[in-house]
């Protein structure tokens, strides 16, 4: 791989006006299922700003938040966040304002100053995991609390959960409705709040990390080779390894790739190498970086696989 990058790494190479890029924008955001899985890539960051803060209300769906952070991750649009906070009024009367909430959080946790993220964790443990509805949002509520894990602690969240499954658990022999219940409650506490406390602490050490100690965990992590390869934290260890390529040098990162890209070729993991070397090649591209010739290779046979992945610009 050629260690010279050919030129400054960028989010996205702008390629569409502002008036098509709003309405891309606002297509994603607002379009429920029929809009586009994927936040397009190639608008003017500042459009994006734009469009959120004109169109984003505090009554919009859940959705529509849910699509926003996704948004605001990959175009980076931390200006957006005081915007956000807005929705929360400490009024979530059922599960729609819970998530919407929840997602609001998240935003706050992965890209508001910490000013925000303390707030926003506050507001964690005071309004949302007091809630009635709270226990049908609990995916988007372990979410916000790995994307706070910086300021907000699980306690209050497991304590909650912990009642819950106390209460739950006289009814269990009672009715088939009271046996969903309980076990329902009682797998988010045993699985699902265990891994997000392990994620928690992970992220933590991770981000108290200087960039060449952590680069190569953070790789394995995005290309999905760790036990925390989670959806949110792939994405998060994708914006980390961007933030060093963008703010000091590229080279080391894409370097890091390409030695991924051999690990995983020395593994023969089959099908499963595709996706992996797809995306590792990707990000090198997107990096700036330069593929040797037996890279390009196996990138070309791979990414037949398809995957839409976070370090890409939809480009070649």
């Amino acid at each position: 791989m050629d260690s010279n990058p050919i030129g400054p790494v960028v989010i996205t190479i702008v390629r569409y006006s502002e008036a098509e890029g709003r309405q891309l924008i606002a297509g994603f955001v607002f379009g429920g299922k029929l809009g586009p899985p994927r936040v397009p890539r190639g608008v003017e960051p500042e459009i994006v700003s734009r469009v959120i803060l004109e169109q984003l209300r505090p009554d919009s769906s859940p959705d529509a938040y849910e699509r926003t952070v996704e948004l605001i991750r990959f175009y980076e649009r931390a200006n957006v966040v005081p915007h956000m906070m807005s929705a929360l009024n400490g009024n979530e009367a059922n599960v729609r304002d819970v998530r919407r909430s929840a997602f609001v959080l998240q935003a706050a946790g992965d890209l508001g100053s910490e000013d925000i993220a303390v707030r926003a964790s506050q507001y964690f443990d005071t309004r949302l995991v007091p809630s009635p509805s709270v226990l049908d949002a609990l995916p988007q509520m372990f979410d916000a609390l790995l994307a706070l894990s910086l300021v907000a602690s699980p306690t209050k969240l497991a304590q909650r959960i912990q009642d819950e499954v106390a209460k739950a658990a006289p009814n269990q022999n009672a009715s088939e409705e009271g046996m969903r219940n309980y076990q329902r409650l009682a797998s988010y506490q045993r699985n699902d709040l265990r891994k997000v406390v392990s994620l928690v602490d992970n992220r933590k050490r991770l981000a108290s990390l200087q960039p060449e100690y952590r680069r190569a965990e953070l790789v394995e992590i995005y290309l999905g080779q760790s036990a925390f390869s989670t959806a949110p934290m792939q994405t998060w260890a994708a914006r980390l390894l961007r933030a060093e390529a963008m703010t000091s040098q590229p080279a080391p990162v894409a370097a890091e790739f390409a030695r991924a890209i051999d690990n995983i070729s020395a593994q023969h993991l089959g099908e499963a190498a595709d996706l992996m070397i797809s995306r590792a090649a990707q990000a090198i591209l997107y990096l700036k970086g330069t593929l040797s010739e037996q890279h390009k290779a196996m990138y070309e046979k791979a990414k037949q696989a398809g995957g839409m992945n976070f370090l890409w610009d939809d480009l070649g």
